[in-house]
């Protein structure tokens, strides 16, 4: 069994053989995707930028965990109806651990933020500073190795790509170097290369 997060790299090549169906729920999903963004960024202006759903307070870390949860998990788990073998609460689980090491990776680029975002945002740095923070974002961590390794019953190597970034993220502070923030995004990379490298 693949992890779902990894399914819209095995997705891209099969778009030329999907039914109208599915070439539908594709297009659907973008659609949605795009929306979502549009929804957190804000539209076109200043009023539309202030309303943003990433200047509601407490909602902007939520609000990415869980629109990458369904696009890297749960989308995909929808296109691919021929794999009956994820679903109920491993299908929660990995949506679930999705949402977390997305929310664990963008922790340290709200501390780096936290001296540019408004106070009325209430990001965790904001309301937990620095150590908090890192203690979040090493718990979430953790609990998404957990997850993924309970809905791949057991199996270690599902849970070794979260467990990975945890140095990362515990040695998050707000003047870490340009490099420091590409680690991370190397981070999910890495995560889904390892994946597909052990199943």
């Amino acid at each position: 069994m693949v992890p779902a997060a990894v399914l819209p790299l095995a997705h891209a090549t099969d778009v030329a053989t999907a039914t109208l169906s599915t070439t539908l729920l594709l297009f659907a999903g973008l659609a949605l995707a795009g929306l979502l963004t549009l929804l957190y960024a804000g539209l076109p202006g200043v009023q539309g930028v202030q309303l943003a759903i990433r200047r509601l307070p407490r909602l902007k870390l939520l609000w990415i965990g869980l629109t990458w949860a369904i696009i890297t998990a749960l989308w995909p788990v929808l296109l691919d109806s021929a794999d009956h073998s994820v679903g109920g609460v491993n299908l929660v689980l990995m949506i679930g651990e999705r949402a977390l090491v997305i929310m664990a990776l963008t922790l340290p680029f709200d501390l780096r933020d936290r001296k540019w975002d408004p106070a009325s945002m209430k990001t965790l740095p904001q309301l937990w500073g620095t150590a908090g923070t890192r203690s979040a974002a090493v718990i979430m961590l953790v609990a998404a190795a957990l997850a993924s390794m309970t809905a791949t019953d057991g199996n270690i190597v599902y849970g070794l790509g979260p467990l990975f970034m945890v140095p990362l993220v515990a040695s998050a502070h707000e003047r870490q170097p340009p490099w420091y923030f590409l680690l991370l995004d190397a981070a999910l990379i890495a995560d889904a290369a390892l994946v597909l490298a052990f199943s």
